[in-house]
């Protein structure tokens, strides 16, 4: 079986390779499929040298009629979950197929049967199905894959097993670079963890906010280089600010400001705000000498400017289209396809949709702008909706669901990933070296305040004063931060108190 395993995997990467070279047709010289970058953050670097699967996993059996069930969003097409834990057949799709031969390999190396998905299709119904296993003492999910929004609210209800200890520890390893050591660092509980990303979470890659760029637009308007801006340094929230403001074009001269109309930039009054609190290097929260959460007030005054900078650019800026409804990046995919729009602030999954890939004019991706030029790097947020794993506390065996998990995020790394980040986004939509070169930066920088990990058992997230406001139409910032200042260290404290009560 081992014979027939690796050689499906080989032929289906080598099947998405021959995708990509004949998707390339740009003339410059090919990327490799698989590269080195410099990071903080390992979770989405691909490189040659990844080390072998830990001995201790290969040397497991568990005799073959094991049959792991997942606990996990929808995985069809559109869902946040799309194409992630599960797929349910070889589709010749190089993504799809790459996860379902990650499942193959996980099944061959630990000696399991198979890999199963139970869906949950509204956000709150993997919470319900949790507390009903729990409840009742079932073990039917060996492990939950949830939204980090919506899933973490199950820790301070002690539904999950802390993954530093009961055994699970034994086989994974969050210190290896299939899991984002930086957003590790972040979600820790004084010296407790109970959800992990990385590798496994092809959302946390599909959900990063980015900056599409319309280049034809860009050179019929002249405007300068913004690769170049980008490498100087100079691409800020000012800068944005300023070259958009004076882009707005009538073009159906009905002298309605609608979507048939040229814009310097699209995007959502709403979910869109979140991305700044990590681009502009900004937090409320940070950890104390415990490793507990504390209100941080240093950042206040920025923080003042910033609600300032993004309000002018999404509320009053002439040359901004804010997409307002519910289906704004959707709205704003469109727009900018058709090339009414110079710049779209969007998730960098649009990078895979139909619309991006029969575009007929050139773009590119950026970061989203910094919050000024002495800000030493660009930073990338994923928007709150990427997956993060947690083990059930009456899960048959947690010291299993340790190793699957691992395995399951070395062989993302190894394969998935690679697959996504090199075949699809740099071969097949991304097919400039300026473009993968900003991809590398893009998808290394993450960065996310621990008051976005658990912004729900909060009863927050703090950070969420941005879109709140700027969806009301309210300057009152200083009103709204006075009281953030008195409910954060209260909802820190209650959940600090919460979770040291558990005895998992």
């Amino acid at each position: 079986m081992k014979r027939t395993l690796s050689l499906i995997i080989v032929i289906s990467m080598m099947l998405a390779l021959l995708v990509s070279c004949a998707a390339d047709n740009s003339g410059d010289e090919k990327t490799p499929a698989t590269h080195s970058v410099e990071s903080t953050d390992n979770t989405n670097i691909v490189t040659v040298d990844i080390e072998p699967i830990d001995e201790a996993l290969t040397a497991l059996d568990y005799g073959g009629e094991r049959v792991v069930t997942v606990l996990a969003r929808d995985y069809k097409e559109g869902s946040y979950g799309e194409s992630e834990m599960f797929v349910d057949e070889i589709t010749n799709d190089p993504i799809k197929d790459s996860v379902y031969n990650r499942n193959l390999a996980v099944c061959e190396i630990l000696g399991l049967k198979d890999i199963v998905q139970v869906s949950a299709g509204g956000m709150d119904e993997i919470q319900q199905k949790t507390n009903i296993m729990v409840g009742s003492g079932d073990q039917t999910y060996d492990f939950v894959a949830a939204s980090v929004y919506y899933g973490n609210s199950m820790i301070t209800q002690g539904l999950m097993y802390n993954l530093y200890d009961n055994g699970i520890d034994t086989y994974l390893d969050s210190t290896k670079p299939w899991w984002s050591q930086y957003w590790i660092d972040q979600a820790e509980l004084g010296d407790r963890l109970y959800c992990i990303t990385g590798a496994p979470a092809l959302s946390l890659t599909r959900l990063m906010f980015v900056m599409y760029y319309n280049k034809d637009l860009g050179e019929e308007l002249q405007l300068e280089d913004m690769y170049t801006v980008v490498d100087e340094g100079r691409w800020t929230i000012d800068y944005l600010n300023e070259i958009i403001s004076d882009l707005y074009n009538d073009k159906d001269g009905n002298d309605i400001r609608d979507q048939s109309d040229r814009y310097g930039l699209t995007i959502n009054h709403y979910e869109n705000c979140d991305m700044f609190w990590s681009s502009f290097d900004m937090s409320m929260v940070s950890k104390g000498e415990d490793g507990w959460f504390e209100f941080d007030n240093t950042n206040k005054e920025k923080i003042a400017k910033a609600f300032e900078k993004v309000y002018y650019l999404i509320r009053e800026n002439p040359g901004t289209f804010d997409t307002q409804d519910t289906d704004g990046f959707k709205l704003s995919r469109d727009m900018f396809a058709g090339g009414n729009t110079l710049f779209a602030a969007l998730h960098l999954k649009y990078a895979e949709s139909k619309e991006f890939r029969n575009m007929q004019y050139e773009y590119g991706i950026l970061p989203i702008p910094k919050y000024d030029e002495r800000q030493s790097d660009y930073y990338t947020y994923a928007h709150d909706q990427y997956t993060v794993f947690m083990i059930p506390k009456t899960v048959e065996d947690p010291e299993m669901s340790g190793a699957i998990l691992e395995t399951m995020a070395y062989e993302s790394y190894r394969t998935v990933q690679p697959t996504y980040y090199d075949v699809v986004l740099k071969g097949r939509y991304a097919n400039d070296p300026q473009s993968r070169k900003m991809l590398d930066m893009i998808t290394t920088n993450f960065k996310v305040d621990p008051a976005w990990i658990y912004g729900k058992p909060l009863a927050l997230p703090a950070a969420a004063v941005f879109r709140t406001l700027i969806y009301e139409e309210s300057k009152s910032f200083s009103t709204a931060y006075a009281k953030i200042q008195k409910l954060v260290p209260f909802g820190l404290k209650t959940m600090k108190t919460e979770v040291s009560k558990l005895e998992y």
